[in-house]
């Protein structure tokens, strides 16, 4: 309990002029403001907090929730929180815990919502199995996740940060396995920003969208929509007319 009620660490943006309090919440890949560089300048009032089982913390089972209740703790003054990807599904489930002021959701793997819809629908029945394989070992669970994710091999994990990202990835557990209570998003203004690449992240973004949610398609960076240059004054523009 001591854990999930700390204070998550953060890597602050320099301080600046007036900018909107927003709280980024990364997904799976880099931790803290390095998910971000393009909002780290934008917004220099932000946070970036590095998420548990990310940094110097060694991932562990319950990381995803202890994350999510950290983030409803420390974002109650906050004008937005933003999550990308599997930071989607964390921002998310704090929502639901303390409904902010505004949920900002990009590229969100919240497959959980879209799981009826044909694209997340056959993702899930491909991914699924290897999260339920218990033979699978922190140097060959992101071989088995990438090869069924991408057709892709890219070899068993052999380097320290390979083996540490491969075993966070299977404690973690799959996305869709943490529960976000669509009638609670409906409550709360939401903002879908989403890449225009990929059925299953269109079909989470239409989920969102009946449940209340504004969409706007920035195309042209794959997955990594924060880099889109209009991605932080799409941000800005929802979290100022709120």
């Amino acid at each position: 309990m001591e854990r999930m009620l700390a204070a998550l660490p953060s890597d602050d943006a320099p301080t600046g002029a007036r900018s909107p309090r927003l709280v980024f919440v990364h997904g799976s890949g880099h931790a803290g403001a390095a998910a971000f560089p393009a909002q780290a300048a934008a917004f220099p009032s932000a946070t970036f907090p590095v998420l548990a089982g990310y940094g110097d913390e060694a991932p562990a089972v319950g990381d995803v929730a202890a994350s999510a209740q950290a983030i409803a703790m420390s974002s109650t003054d906050a004008e937005a929180v933003v999550g990308f990807s599997y930071g989607g599904v964390v921002a998310a489930m704090a929502a639901c815990m303390e409904q902010p002021a505004a949920l900002v959701l990009v590229e969100p793997a919240l497959f959980q919502l879209a799981r009826d819809r044909p694209a997340t629908a056959g993702l899930i029945q491909r991914l699924e199995p290897i999260y339920l394989d218990a033979t699978l070992t922190d140097a060959t669970f992101e071989r088995a996740l990438m090869r069924a994710l991408t057709g892709e091999d890219v070899g068993a994990a052999a380097t320290a940060d390979a083996l540490r990202s491969s075993r966070r990835s299977r404690l973690h557990g799959a996305p869709w396995r943490h529960a976000v209570d669509p009638a609670c998003l409906a409550e709360t203004r939401m903002l879908v920003l989403t890449g225009g690449w990929n059925e299953e992240y269109e079909e989470v973004a239409a989920a969102l969208v009946a449940l209340g949610a504004e969409h706007a398609v920035l195309t042209g960076h794959g997955h990594r929509v924060v880099d889109h240059p209009d991605c932080s004054d799409r941000i800005r523009t929802f979290v100022a007319a709120g």
